[in-house]
């Protein structure tokens, strides 16, 4: 046991050594891409008129560092996040980047969480069903479903939540976030609809890769080894075969896990959910590059450490697999 955790850790070691060149690279790749959007942040910052003054343009660019080449701007920009952990303050509000992203990233963790916590629960048990039972009504009427779950886009759901639920029955409330450490249950009422309207459409996805996932492990020698042992068919099933079928299940879900902290935009929108895609897309619009970029450098970051989460949990569900 003592040399299987050697070996997690040194695996963990290596993985977050190579995570560094591959991190300064996503620095460089996202701050250059940031720079090329079309437009510039002076003009979003100051009236027409004072931007086609050279002197104003000029004292402007000199403030905000927009004057120096790009490579010494990337350098000094790397050099801050590095060694003081500063992204710098916002153009268009003056505040300070990481609080203001840092103050919302616990709502949008809190929506991604429950949203893949709401897949799972859904997915795991219908695509395991619709695959035990497969050929037969429960099978067509799971897969009918999960189709016609990835073909609902995640907006028209969240508004058809609100009309039915809020509007019409007035169960739940339509908008507006409440920490789940002020008040719990309040809280809870106010996450049902985003995350339910994000998870439902995950689960579509994550219940057909379960489904497919199960058809493929039945088929294995292990599993017709179990069952000559005469082992009970739901211990083969859900103590053997869906161990080893969640392997792609636990792939999709902490990837899906990464896109929904920066990719919720619509529904945080919809919701009035102050989350980190809402301040990224108001960001883009004031062509905010200092907020934009932090803020993509922080959700690729959180993106690339699932990757790393992701492939420890595989050792945890099956243990045979090497890590290397």
């Amino acid at each position: 046991m003592e040399g299987k955790d050697s070996d997690v850790l040194k695996y963990t070691f290596y993985r977050v050594l190579q995570l560094i060149p591959v991190w300064i690279l996503l620095s460089m790749v996202v701050f250059a891409i940031v720079h090329a959007l079309p437009g510039d942040a002076i003009d979003a910052l100051v009236p027409p008129d004072a931007a086609s003054n050279p002197a104003t343009r000029a004292a402007l660019e000199k403030e905000l560092g927009l004057d120096k080449p790009i490579y010494i701007q990337y350098l000094k920009w790397l050099e801050r996040i590095v060694l003081h952990g500063d992204f710098g303050k916002s153009i268009t509000t003056r505040r300070t980047i990481s609080v203001e992203i840092f103050k919302r990233l616990p709502a949008t963790i809190y929506l991604a969480v429950t949203a893949v916590l709401v897949s799972l629960v859904i997915a795991i048990p219908l695509g395991t069903i619709a695959a035990v039972k497969r050929r037969t009504p429960v099978d067509y009427t799971a897969t009918a479903t999960a189709l016609l779950g990835v073909s609902v886009p995640e907006f028209w759901l969240a508004i058809m939540c609100i009309l039915f639920f809020s509007l019409y029955l007035g169960w739940l409330p339509a908008s507006e976030y409440r920490s789940p450490f002020d008040h719990f249950g309040l809280s809870l009422m106010h996450l049902v609809l985003p995350a339910g309207s994000l998870g439902v459409r995950l689960a579509a996805i994550t219940t057909r890769l379960t489904r497919s996932s199960m058809l493929d492990e039945v088929r294995k020698e292990y599993v017709d080894t179990a069952r000559s042992l005469g082992l009970p068919e739901r211990r083969v099933i859900y103590k053997y075969t869906l161990r080893n079928a969640l392997i792609p299940t636990v792939t999709v879900a902490g990837l899906q896990f990464a896109r929904l902290l920066g990719g919720t935009v619509v529904v945080e929108s919809i919701f009035s959910w102050p989350g980190v895609g809402l301040v990224l897309y108001e960001a883009i619009l004031g062509r905010d590059y200092p907020m934009i970029q932090a803020a993509i450098l922080i959700l690729a970051t959180a993106f690339v450490l699932m990757n790393l989460l992701v492939d420890l949990i595989y050792r945890w569900l099956n243990p045979r697999i090497r890590l290397g």
